[in-house]
């Protein structure tokens, strides 16, 4: 067996994951060989892995818990018109389907296609996702999976509350987006404090260097943010110092649209991708000068003279 596996294996035996199924165990021998999974499938392994971390148990705020956090909860049956004890083991109720097992998965992303992670375009993936996972027997074919969709229009007030709504009414095990980081701030804000466990908020979004920070305890800001991306705002603000220290310069003239890139991250992209380059050329002592192009449509030309003029050019002509 793989290295991988063993650890695998090894986390969910611990996890959270199977507290929450009321010791509902299943075992699977899996084969040696392929552990790189299909692309389609990262999505929701990374929701499942959500689930199994031993880390996520946040209690950041101590509360009451509801039967249906659980993901399998027992059916009662009834005798004569009296309920029955259940007295056999959590494996025979298993087989005998005494227990109902739902994993309810809360995705909060824009109906708007325009946005890249648009909930029309990443639904089907998403199915893709699922039907692997099933092939490869990950989770046991008794756990159903519900989707449910919420538009949050790439708002912070529609994330927050849509969160409240899939948890509250819903009783959703684990958040997937917002997909737009003004969105998503909010929303990773209280997942550390919704259930006496919190809940997992993951997203392939996240960019600004904010959500890079530590989250591994209950006062970090963005406890249980996770983030399945690797591209962030963070390592264009590298990749642009080592740029500028190549060439040995230390200063900046940084235009910028201030909603530009809307696709990407959704509303003022352009200003949170700024906000982190200034964060980091700060660190390194480099001089910038930020300058939006909102207000420069009409005489873009005259507007880079003016700014960046004889203090920031150099004094090699290039041919």
């Amino acid at each position: 067996m793989a290295k991988w596996e063993k650890f695998n294996v090894k986390m969910i035996e611990q996890s959270i994951f199977l507290r929450q199924l009321f010791c509902c165990h299943w075992s699977r021998k899996r084969k040696p060989g392929k552990i790189i999974l299909h692309m389609v499938a990262t999505v929701l392994l990374v929701i499942i892995g959500a689930l199994v971390l031993p880390t996520v148990r946040g209690e950041c705020r101590r509360q009451d818990v509801r039967e249906c956090e659980a993901i399998c909860v027992p059916i009662p049956s009834f005798e004569g018109g009296v309920m029955k004890n259940n007295s056999t083991s959590v494996s025979a109720q298993l087989e005998t389907n005494q227990w109902k097992c739902e994993l309810r998965i809360i995705v909060i992303l824009p109906a708007n296609t325009s946005i890249e992670a648009s909930s029309p375009r990443v639904h089907p993936v998403l199915l893709k996702a699922e039907d692997y996972i099933r092939a490869q027997q990950i989770i046991p074919s008794s756990v159903a999976i519900r989707w449910i969709f919420y538009d949050d229009k790439c708002d912070q007030a529609r994330a927050t509350v849509s969160a409240m709504d899939g948890t509250g009414r819903d009783c959703g095990h684990v958040i997937l987006g917002p997909a737009c980081d003004l969105s998503l701030a909010p929303v990773a804000r209280i997942g550390r404090f919704i259930y006496n466990d919190g809940i997992p908020v993951i997203t392939g979004a996240g960019y600004t260097f904010d959500f890079e920070q530590n989250k591994t305890r209950c006062e970090d800001e963005f406890y249980l943010l996770i983030r399945t991306g690797w591209l962030s705002f963070q390592r264009i603000a590298y990749f642009m110092i080592d740029l500028l220290k190549h060439f040995k310069w230390n200063r900046v003239v940084y235009f910028y649209e201030r909603h530009g890139y809307f696709n990407v991250a959704g509303p003022q992209t352009g200003h949170l991708v700024l906000s982190t380059m200034a964060e980091f050329f700060r660190r390194e002592n480099i001089t910038y000068l930020p300058f939006s192009t909102d207000s420069t449509r009409t005489n873009f030309t005259e507007s880079l003279k003016e700014k960046v003029g004889l203090s920031h050019s150099s004094e090699y002509q290039l041919t």
